[in-house]
């Protein structure tokens, strides 16, 4: 059976754009895969490598890029550094789903030019397997898609191999289809709110924000799992396809068009209390403690035949990828990774979510505080390949933090460094003050017996 995927018109729009300039292109397939349709969200073209020797993660700037010419001119970390990228951008249920090429080459045909395009897709792969918890590569298949456009005849072809074995496999044939209508998505809205402590450990080198982070993104995966998905508040069955419920919520004297964008559903995530409970109880010996507090906002865009537990499994993705993505985002920004030991009260605050629009649905960026909604322009327009307006992003799904507690620790903090000397003093006072009253009453001694005293003195004196 031949593979199918499906992905709007404008996609084509977009491919023939490059071809007619006659220019190799490459670029990641962003898409879905549900057990009804395969669908293609969007095509982003992988901007242009540096000339610099680095291509770390704060190599994406608006530095002028040297043009690779070919395809065997491209740079596999390169494309997988993109590839890490955009997968911060996409919500539960999307992923990294292949590269498209265009190019006067025959991709397939050329030897040396296919090998390049396994190689290419096999570093991807393997870069995007490095962090479990973003869930960067499709986990239930392994085949990768490869769109090519030849710039020549503008013929598009599409096959697929498997990445990852290491071993030879064959080359399936894949079946592209575009859709002229828009495709609808059911939107799947979820706030889960995180409001727990972990201890912490100081060792002689200080305390790793980077360790402390993986430590809560380990835990906060566990509950997350084992978690139960309510949807509009009732508990759905697994198998039970999404335009169901839709059908059964609805009115039937509705007249509401089957084309209509449905709307929202809310989705509750609950914690069995079995579940919430440790398996184990320790007593450990620590230093500090790390208040992890905080609400992430989740949307999530499903195909509307998609099962609820395909929903389900895309929802809890979203939610860990998007911590996973913050925290790594949060540590590269540090200039230090270790927090020293003096430090009482510590904040830090990982950057906030906001929607950027892509077709019919959302994509995400992330803010540091302090950063205007213009600042996601810039990455949607490098890693996407996209022009929106700031008008288009919203920013209101997350508030920035809320420091008052952390004002109110840190004030606390100040008041025991504070009080620190004031008692320290008091307790000198006191012994002076002992000090003092053994001197006086020995003083007074001497005075009301200074006759006898003398005369002893005087006694002893004499027979000496």
């Amino acid at each position: 059976m031949v593979r199918t995927v499906y992905t709007p018109e404008y996609c084509l729009q977009y491919l023939e754009q490059y071809a007619s300039q006659e220019n190799f292109v490459l670029g990641l397939i962003l898409g879905q895969i549900t057990e009804a349709r395969e669908n293609i969200i969007h095509l982003a073209r992988t901007p242009e490598e540096k000339s610099s020797e680095s291509s770390s993660e704060a190599s994406y700037a608006s530095d002028k890029p040297e043009s690779a010419r070919n395809l065997l001119g491209v740079s596999e970390a390169w494309v997988a550094d993109h590839a890490k990228h955009v997968t911060r951008m996409l919500p539960g249920g999307i992923f990294v789903q292949g590269i498209f090429i265009t190019s006067d080459e025959d991709i397939f045909e050329d030897p040396n030019y296919f090998s390049k395009v396994k190689s290419v897709l096999n570093y991807t792969y393997k870069a995007l397997s490095g962090n479990q918890y973003m869930y960067a590569n499709y986990p239930h298949s392994n085949e990768r898609l490869i769109l090519h456009m030849s710039t020549n005849t503008k013929v598009l072809t599409c096959k697929s191999i498997e990445v990852g074995s290491g071993k030879s496999t064959a080359i399936k044939n894949v079946e592209w289809k575009f859709v002229a209508k828009p495709q609808q998505w059911q939107r799947l809205d979820c706030y889960y709110e995180f409001d727990d402590v972990y201890p912490v450990v100081v060792k002689k080198s200080g305390i790793s924000v980077k360790h402390q982070f993986q430590q809560i993104l380990e835990s906060a995966h566990k509950t997350i799992e084992s978690s139960v998905m309510f949807i509009d508040g009732e508990l759905k069955d697994g198998s039970e396809a999404l335009e169901q419920l839709i059908k059964k919520k609805r009115p039937k004297n509705s007249a509401k068009s089957a084309q209509e964008i449905p709307k929202s559903m809310h989705v509750s995530l609950f914690v069995p209390f079995e579940n919430s409970l440790p398996e184990t109880v320790e007593y450990l010996e620590c230093d500090g403690s790390i208040h992890f507090s905080g609400v992430v906002s989740s949307s999530v865009f499903m195909y509307p035949k998609a099962t609820v537990s395909e929903t389900i499994a895309a929802v809890k993705q979203d939610i860990i990828r998007s911590l996973a993505s913050r925290f790594t985002m949060h540590c590269d920004a540090l200039i230090d990774d270790n927090l020293l030991p003096e430090e009482k009260v510590c904040f830090n605050e990982p950057p906030r979510r906001v929607l950027v629009p892509v077709g019919s649905l959302y994509l995400c960026d992330y803010l540091f505080p302090g950063e205007a909604p213009a600042e996601a322009l810039l990455s949607v327009k490098e890693l996407l390949d996209l022009q929106i307006t700031e008008a288009d992003v919203v920013c209101d799904v997350e508030t920035p933090a809320d420091t008052s507690e952390f004002d109110a620790l840190d004030r606390d903090a100040s008041s025991e460094e504070l009080l620190a000397t004031p008692l320290e003093a008091s307790q000198f006072m006191y012994i002076t003050g002992i000090c003092f009253a053994m001197f006086v009453l020995i003083v007074s001694i001497f005075i009301h017996y200074y006759d006898t005293i003398a005369l002893c003195i005087f006694k002893l004196l004499a027979r000496s």
